[in-house]
């Protein structure tokens, strides 16, 4: 058609009217090309006759629905989003039709304005298939391969020899956000590691920079993983293709790598409090240790918590639980920074120091042992308390990781045997005592089994009429290769372990047995270690015991050590309240040597108390100690308690103590301990 067959004057309003109609029927009716409107919104406002032969949805099918570029909704969104701020969106790729074949596709979206207002969008799509038989194979090959790209969870860069892009997949485009829709092919490959791991305002020398350290493993095949500035963690495989060229594929593993990071931590960490574990403790020890020597200086703390069982026991695990993250929250604000706190299981702790901290090792456990006995409070209960025991070991030339375990393990042991509540460092002594102390025990238990046990009766003297009011039962073991033993020796060994309590039922039932078959009425005086209070199970025994051998309760007396007024396990009390409920009555043994606490020494169901034989032993010579014998006797009758003087060798010292007024003394001036006939022995 020649142009002047159709002219028209500009101005003229009704051949202008006719030339718009002859462009629009041309247009909307082109076969060719599909051509169609979108609203601001992307939805189809109008769809040409090419669009509904290119694509075999008719226009009542599509009018009013959301454009949809592809086959991804997130990737029209894209499309329509840089044409709204480029003004245009330029790409190809395969569509799909209506009878689900497929057709190259190029397309271009055009943004219309009306003034600075968004009217809509035009949409330009062309059939862009190769054709004849080449382009069959053709056709067929990339079809192949768009689908394979297109499904791929990961994205794809195809660069060439010069390192330029020649192809990219559209989930290279869905996960790095920056890239939008622009056309990258030609880009080089340091403005594409800028884009996607620097920003999209960061400059290509900043790309250059970090594919500088990441060439090296890639050109080897392995694998990196590069984190984004989102928090993502994106992992990357270069393989190399023939002519120089190469594929980098880019994988979202920020899942994999989280649940990977949540696996290590729980095989380092420990799941109730959070600390690290006895693992990480033991793989930070051996980091530390690069020639096999730990740095001189470094410290390793062990802690023990003293009166946690009787807490567990009591309230049940839960609470026990509570405690326990208690004390892993105030060892975690203790520990320095550069230090690390761990649990090592049950209520056993550790706290390593490396070398350039481990000077703080020695003010550190003494603010702990401060700080750890402040009470706990546990939901629904009254404030609980739990003290601990501290061993240090420091770390000399040649230290190794193994023996700073054990350096550290023997030191705790010399805390826990100096009365707990304390700290002690490790010293080569420690180690020789530990291994006697080890073997002792292992001898005591085989003495229990093997009957070499027997129990020795001392008389305690009524000084208002000179008979005997009772007798203390004594523990005695004759070993057969060392002989006698003194309970001054195995008794803490004993306390040190389980020992203690079976040895402590095993005296008190032969003793009530013994104290049954005698032909006065004297009472018998039993030792108790602290270890056997506060759990219950020591008045549930008693009841059991008098039943059975018939010993009114009356008739017998237990003595606990003063060093019960310093524990603050819970439930102890509560024993005592119960034994004494029960008419068995309550002594205060040794008592001045200790740390006593007379508003304490109140809260306690005592019948007497027992005055040290050190004060006795000197209260004729020195004033002093004559003094506080005469304060305890004083002391006892104020209280409406019975007063026992211990260690009364001379007619000297009973002078003394009868004059200060004590009711009943004990000593070798009235006769030393006797054993009995041998009886059965219990079962370990």
């Amino acid at each position: 058609m020649r142009s002047e067959a159709i002219a028209v004057r500009a101005d003229d309003s009704d051949a202008g009217s006719a030339l718009h109609d002859a462009w629009s029927r041309l247009v909307w009716n082109a076969p060719d090309h599909a051509l169609c409107l979108l609203d601001p919104a992307g939805r189809v406002a109008a769809w040409n006759t090419g669009a509904e032969h290119l694509t075999g949805y008719p226009a009542a099918e599509v009018i009013g629905r959301s454009f949809a570029y592809g086959e991804a909704p997130e990737e029209s969104a894209a499309a329509l989003a840089v044409a709204r701020e480029a003004g245009r969106y330029e790409t190809e790729g395969w569509w799909p039709r209506r009878d689900g074949s497929r057709f190259r596709a190029h397309t271009v979206i055009a943004a219309i304005r009306d003034g600075d207002t968004l009217a809509g969008f035009a949409q330009i799509i062309r059939d862009a298939t190769p054709r004849g038989d080449e382009g069959g194979q053709f056709q067929a090959a990339a079809l192949i391969l768009d689908l394979a790209l297109s499904t791929m969870s990961q994205g794809l860069c195809l660069f060439d020899a010069d390192g330029q892009v020649r192809l990219l997949n559209q989930r290279f485009f869905a996960m790095f956000a920056a890239a939008g829709g622009r056309d990258l092919v030609g880009t080089p490959i340091e403005a594409i590691w800028a884009l996607a791991f620097a920003g999209p305002e960061a400059e290509p020398r900043e790309g250059a920079a970090l594919l500088a350290g990441h060439e090296a493993p890639l050109g080897r095949g392995e694998t990196v993983v590069i984190p984004t500035q989102d928090g993502r963690a994106i992992a990357l495989v270069r393989r190399g293709v023939p002519g120089g060229a190469f594929v980098v594929t880019f994988e979202d593993v920020t899942r994999q790598r989280e649940a990977e990071l949540e696996i290590s931590r729980l095989a380092h960490h420990d799941v109730l409090t959070g600390l690290a574990n006895r693992a990480m403790l033991w793989r930070r020890l051996r980091e530390s240790a690069a020639d096999g020597s730990l740095p001189a200086g470094t410290a390793l703390l062990f802690l023990d918590l003293d009166g946690f069982k009787a807490v567990n026991d009591d309230l049940g695990h839960q609470a026990g639980d509570a405690l326990l993250q208690q004390v892993a929250a105030r060892l975690r604000q203790a520990v320095p920074e550069a230090g690390l706190a761990a649990r090592f299981g049950g209520d056993e702790f550790a706290l390593l120091l490396p070398g350039a901290v481990g000077d703080l090792a020695v003010p550190l456990a003494e603010g702990l042992l401060i700080e750890l006995a402040r009470p706990y409070a546990i939901e629904g209960q009254r404030p609980r308390h739990v003290t601990a025991s501290i061993g240090i070991a420091f770390a000399e030339d040649a230290t190794t990781p193994d023996a700073m375990l054990h350096q550290a393990d023997c030191a705790l042991y010399a805390a826990k045997g100096a009365g707990k509540a304390a700290w002690r460092p490790f010293t080569p002594e420690l180690e020789t005592e530990r291994s006697d102390e080890e073997r002792l025990e292992q001898d005591l238990r085989h003495a229990i089994a093997a009957g070499q046990l027997g129990v020795a009766y001392q008389p305690i003297i009524g000084l208002a009429h000179g008979g005997v009011n009772a007798r203390e039962a004594l523990l005695r073991w004759t070993h057969p290769a060392r002989g006698a033993v003194s309970p001054r020796k195995f008794i803490p060994v004993a306390e040190k372990s389980d020992l203690i309590r079976t040895l402590g039922l095993w005296v008190l039932d032969r003793a009530c047995r013994d104290a049954a078959a005698w032909s006065d009425t004297a009472r018998i005086c039993v030792n108790v270690s602290v270890r056997q209070l506060g759990d219950g199970s020591l008045p549930r025994a008693v009841q059991e015991i008098l039943g059975q051998t018939g010993l009114a309760p009356r008739r017998l007396e237990l003595e606990i050590t003063e060093t019960v007024l310093s524990n603050t396990t819970e439930g102890i009390v509560d024993d005592l309240q119960l034994l004494h409920a029960m008419g068995v009555r309550i002594s205060l043994d040794d008592f001045g040597v200790g740390f006593s606490s007379l508003g304490r020494l109140r809260a306690y169901p005592f019948d007497r108390i027992k005055l040290d034989a050190s004060f006795v032993r000197d209260a004729v010579e020195r004033p002093d100690c004559r003094a506080i014998v005469g304060v305890v006797a004083e002391l006892g009758r104020r209280l409406g308690i019975e007063t026992v003087a211990e260690g009364v060798e001379t007619p000297a010292q009973l002078a003394v103590i009868h004059e200060e007024g004590f009711t009943e003394a004990q000593g070798y001036l009235f006769g030393r301990a006797i054993l009995s006939a041998p009886a059965a022995a219990p079962a370990a």
